[in-house]
């Protein structure tokens, strides 16, 4: 897979590294790297959707806290 873009991507890694570990191809150093990693994700989508989910709520009851850019666009890596 050249380029991860959404959570089935996601999805997949996690499912071949696991076959990868099975297989010995992977250490399980690798694997305990690769679900920090995946956590860090899903806080991150977590507080995404949270944040949407606020701004929302505040919509309805009359508030705003302007617009809100960049929502799941944050580039991974340097």
């Amino acid at each position: 897979m050249q380029q991860v873009s959404t959570l089935g991507d996601v999805r997949r890694v996690i499912g071949q590294s696991l076959l990868a570990l099975a297989r010995k191809e992977i250490s399980a150093a690798d694997v305990t790297a690769m679900a920090k990693a995946v956590d860090s994700i899903a806080n991150s989508l977590n507080a995404e959707i949270s944040l949407a989910k606020t701004a929302h709520d505040l919509r309805q009851s009359g508030a705003d806290l302007g617009k809100i850019v960049h929502i799941g666009q944050t580039l991974i890596g340097g």
